[in-house]
């Protein structure tokens, strides 16, 4: 059986509590727009994106860097 680590849940259960409330507050608030919300979901994933993009980028550096 597979049991978690404790940084699991304390990252994506904790850390990222605020985050989810905010999605839930974009959807279940009052009152609601429906393109705001996806607007504000599609700024989230976006910087998401941006953030894995450039720790890849600077893994692949340091990498070529400490590979010499």
């Amino acid at each position: 059986m597979y049991v978690p680590y404790v940084g699991t849940w304390l990252i994506f259960g904790i850390v990222l509590l605020p985050v989810y409330m905010v999605l839930v507050g974009w959807f279940l608030g009052k009152p609601r727009n429906l393109r705001l919300s996806l607007m504000g979901v599609g700024y989230v994933v976006g910087m998401i994106a941006v953030l894995w993009g450039g720790l890849t980028l600077m893994s692949l550096m340091a990498r070529l860097l400490f590979e010499m």
